[in-house]
């Protein structure tokens, strides 16, 4: 058990975190059809997709071009019936809001990440990082700009209600 849990602390940590909130930023601001900054309640939503293994797999496996809606169509599909995954979304930003403020606390801090005053989030630099990054954590970034892209897309009412979530 002191295994699993020193396992689960060394994915879950807020510089883990903190890259994910960055790269979704960078997704976000991407594609926002007039560049503007992320929602600060959007952030709440990176860490319990990203880090959750089944909703991070079907995130992972959907096309970049299909959109949010096609990902959380592909929890109630026949082939996988997981609907209550998606379900579970809410009850895992409340759960993992705490990782999701010490990650933002240490975006602001290293300066990936800008807060402004209007309650949204800015990346202050959009180059991908390069080397010394393992696979699995490249994998998580790309779900988590992903994730970004696909709600730059939406209004924050439309990424709600898509992902069952309340804000």
């Amino acid at each position: 058990m002191i295994s699993l849990t020193r396992e689960v602390r060394n994915v879950q940590n807020p510089a883990l975190g903190a890259g994910l909130l960055w790269r979704f930023a960078c997704g976000y601001i991407g594609s926002h059809t007039t560049r503007d900054p992320v929602p600060l309640p959007l952030a709440f939503l990176v860490l319990p997709v990203v880090f959750h293994e089944r909703s991070e797999r079907l995130l992972a496996g959907t096309q970049k071009a299909s959109g949010l809606r096609a990902f959380a169509g592909k929890f109630g599909n026949s082939d996988n019936s997981i609907q209550d995954v998606l379900l579970a979304i809410h009850g895992r930003m409340l759960t993992l809001r705490n990782l999701t403020l010490q990650s933002l606390q240490v975006a602001l801090a290293t300066r990936v990440l800008s807060l402004e005053t209007t309650g949204t989030l800015i990346a202050l630099s959009q180059t991908r990082a390069v080397a010394g990054i393992p696979d699995e954590v490249r994998r998580l970034m790309r779900s988590a700009e992903k994730l970004g892209h696909w709600c730059g897309l939406l209004t924050i009412h439309e990424v709600a209600t898509t992902l069952k979530v309340r804000f």
